[in-house]
């Protein structure tokens, strides 16, 4: 009989430790992702542009008072495409201070052929390929597709 006590308290403990420890995590969570700069008031726009050209183009920019900026220039092209005959090729970027206190600073350029590439500090940028598969890859790319050749079967 004393055994079953014994078992059963050390359970009840368990379960009561394992709730304190559930519940004070929850409350950190909620602490830490709650936001940490709530604003009531609007942010001011310090300046802001917009200018349509008639060749189809156009340029905009904006800065708040709070420290973000914004601008992009779109240029009217000629396109590779037959289909289309001309696209709007982008460049701009946009800077504002991250929560930690760092400052940001994103630019872009949007082509037809080249997509949509972005730089800055804070883009993550991918790992080195190891030497190894590098050279895998590179023998892989010397060798003949595996559709050229064969018929459909």
């Amino acid at each position: 009989m004393t055994l079953i006590v014994v078992l059963v308290v050390v359970v009840v403990v368990v379960v009561v430790c394992t709730l304190i420890i559930l519940v004070s995590a929850l409350c950190h969570a909620l602490t830490t992702a709650a936001p940490q700069q709530v604003t009531k008031e609007p942010i001011a726009i310090v300046s802001y542009n917009n200018e349509i050209r008639p060749e189809g183009g156009y340029q905009w920019s904006y800065e708040t008072a709070n420290g973000i900026k914004a601008d992009e220039i779109g240029t009217l092209v000629k396109s590779n495409d037959p289909e289309n005959g001309e696209v709007i090729e982008a460049e701009g970027g946009y800077s504002y201070t991250g929560p930690e206190g760092v400052p940001v600073n994103i630019r872009y350029v949007a082509t037809a052929n080249g997509g949509f590439v972005a730089t800055g500090d804070a883009i993550p940028v991918a790992p080195p390929i190891p030497e190894a598969i590098q050279r895998a890859l590179d023998y892989l790319a010397t060798l003949p597709s595996t559709t050229e050749g064969r018929g459909r079967r």
